[in-house]
């Protein structure tokens, strides 16, 4: 029976990409994530106009973002749950122009990562998104349909929760208070890679559990 681990990118293998950005750009505004907004789309409008009155283009955030480096174990996380046999699959509300220095560090496969695009005028400034998805993470999920009862979902903020609730076991991995304040009682909290290891060793060993089949 396959088994898949879909996993959410930033904070939880790679840190928070526009907090950097605020920090670097010393731009305040974009501090603000998932993780205190549950509107996505009514985000990434505001990121985007916040970007433009400051003139800021792709090109310089690529540039600010190629400073960042994995979170610390995220490598070694991937391949133990590789070698537990896990598919690993990124679900991400993050963006393919983003994210590609972190695939190569990451050594994870471009065709396994479902995240959404950035589409940009001739001056290089950011117009709009391209959504990969309209509803949710799920959706990426509803398309393995064999794995519903043999995956688990790692996330960490408001955009992940219907991805959590898709799954046999979903991870809360070291949410804020504002998204701790609200998540579902189905979720086990974790706050670090071993945690999530040792949860999954522990289903393992039990036949009384749907885990206990793989």
């Amino acid at each position: 029976m396959n088994k898949v681990a879909f996993i959410d990118m930033e904070g939880v293998l790679v840190p928070e990409i526009w907090k950097f950005l605020a920090s670097q750009l010393n731009i305040s505004e974009l501090s603000i994530t998932t993780r205190e907004v549950e509107d996505y789309k009514k985000l990434m409008l505001y990121r985007i106009d916040i970007l433009n009155k400051n003139q800021i283009i792709l090109s310089r955030i690529q540039d600010v973002i190629s400073q960042l480096n994995p979170l610390e174990g995220a490598i070694i996380f991937l391949q133990t749950l590789r070698l537990k046999g896990f598919d690993i699959q990124i679900v991400s509300d993050s963006f393919h122009e983003l994210l590609e220095g972190f695939l190569q560090k990451l050594e994870v496969p471009t065709e396994t990562v479902y995240c959404h695009r950035l589409q940009v005028d001739d001056d290089g400034y950011i117009k709009k998104v391209i959504y990969s998805r309209q509803e949710g993470k799920h959706e990426i999920i509803e398309r393995y349909p064999f794995a519903l009862d043999n995956s688990i979902a790692i996330g960490d903020a408001f955009n992940d929760f219907t991805m959590l609730k898709a799954v046999s076991q979903g991870y809360l991995f070291s949410p804020s208070k504002e998204v701790l304040d609200k998540y579902p009682l189905i979720f086990s909290v974790v706050n670090n890679y071993q945690e999530v290891i040792n949860i999954i060793d522990l289903l393992y060993q039990s036949d009384r559990h749907k885990f206990g089949k793989f």
